[in-house]
């Protein structure tokens, strides 16, 4: 697997002496190309740990090691999270990596990048001890129900089906 370096001056060095627990998937709204060169600005406040193109590219902006700015709770959310491991009054930055993913819906991914993102969870979840499983790998509308209903996907089952696929042996 090659990982594409496109360093993002937004993040926070360190974890605060958390470690990633969960990973979160997310939806660019938009094209690989265009996050690349977002999360490459000061002004848009916003990052995320990796994301990854229809074509299987896989670019990191954030080591993992760090805190990206990418599940948008700087303040407390409209509602509270949803997923089983929410941790109260911490921010889940300090213990999410972050996987964005090119397009508008992930349920219409083609299949290069959702096994590119399979292989990039399975890398993740080995370097950190994160079991595959629905309660450590996570849609962002469970951290942001209100305001990110369907990031990533209008059609949730797609978390599961890449759940069923990073758990399946290569």
């Amino acid at each position: 697997m090659q990982i594409i370096q496109k360093p993002c001056p937004n993040f926070v060095q360190g974890r605060s002496g958390y470690k990633p627990e969960i990973i979160v998937l997310h939806i660019m709204a938009g094209s690989l190309t265009g996050t690349d060169s977002w999360f490459a600005t000061t002004q848009s406040q916003v990052s995320s740990h990796y994301g990854v193109g229809f074509l299987g590219d896989i670019h990191q902006y954030v080591k993992e090691e760090d805190t990206a700015w990418t599940q948008g709770l700087k303040t407390p959310p409209l509602a509270k999270p949803t997923f089983k491991l929410y941790k109260e009054n911490i921010n889940p930055n300090k213990y999410c990596v972050s996987i964005e993913h090119e397009g508008n819906d992930l349920s219409k991914a083609p299949v290069t990048q959702l096994n590119a993102s399979v292989e990039l969870i399975r890398t993740i979840a080995s370097k950190w001890n994160i079991p595959i499983d629905r309660d450590h790998i996570i849609g962002h509308y469970e951290l942001d129900p209100v305001r990110k209903p369907n990031c990533p996907a209008i059609d949730k089952s797609i978390i599961d089906k890449i759940v069923s696929m990073a758990k399946t042996p290569t």
